[in-house]
């Protein structure tokens, strides 16, 4: 069975991975945990792809490895969807998993595990963000996160980017909630300071 989702979901053209998204992915995951089929992985597949090889991307590694890992990711979604213990902490279950993918990709070619977290965001690799991201979001926002510390980048970028609450965030992360819920104020925080003095306009 992976065999053959690996051959749909490889050959899909990048275009038509991240096209045709519906406008409740959620749907799409409530259609995979009921049917658990290689069709209704495909679909999902084609909702989370663009998001985790985005994740990914963003820790400094090539394209090419992104895509590999985003791929691994949504693979282990689905051999381990039955692992999943609550529905609603789905997107901190899935991006707990590319963390550890990234982290397993790390220890492979023996570099240091803080490579793990964010590196400065070169300026190749902000102009190929911003013309992804979506519409409401500029490429200024990338270069206000470069002024972060790694740990509060990733989760303003989980937080505001990727959508998720702050329960998926502890899932996530493994931290407490109130730990979660702090160092959000905190990036918050400096990042206002950042925009204030940068541009004299406020994000929130």
């Amino acid at each position: 069975m992976r065999g053959r989702i690996a051959v749909v979901a490889v050959s899909l053209p990048y275009k038509a991975r991240t096209a045709g998204i519906p406008e409740d992915p959620r749907q799409s995951l409530d259609q995979f945990m009921l049917t658990r089929t290689a069709e209704s992985f495909c679909a999902l597949y084609k909702v989370l792809y663009a998001q985790v090889r985005r994740y990914v991307l963003a820790r400094g590694v090539d394209e090419t490895v992104a895509e590999e890992l985003a791929q691994n990711v949504l693979f282990i979604v689905y051999e381990r969807i039955g692992d999943l213990r609550e529905k609603e902490l789905f997107y901190g279950w899935l991006f707990k998993i590319a963390r550890n993918e990234l982290l397993q990709h790390v220890r492979q070619r023996q570099r240091r595990s803080r490579i793990a977290q964010f590196e400065p965001l070169n300026e190749a690799v902000v102009a190929k963000m911003a013309t992804e991201m979506d519409s409401t979001l500029t490429s200024r926002f990338y270069e206000w996160m470069t002024h972060l510390e790694p740990s509060g980048r990733e989760i303003i970028m989980l937080r505001f980017v990727d959508g998720l609450s702050y329960e998926e965030l502890a899932e996530a992360l493994a931290l407490p909630l109130g730990t979660v819920k702090w160092r959000i104020f905190n990036a918050k925080k400096k990042l206002a300071q950042i925009i204030t003095l940068g541009s004299s306009a406020a994000l929130w």
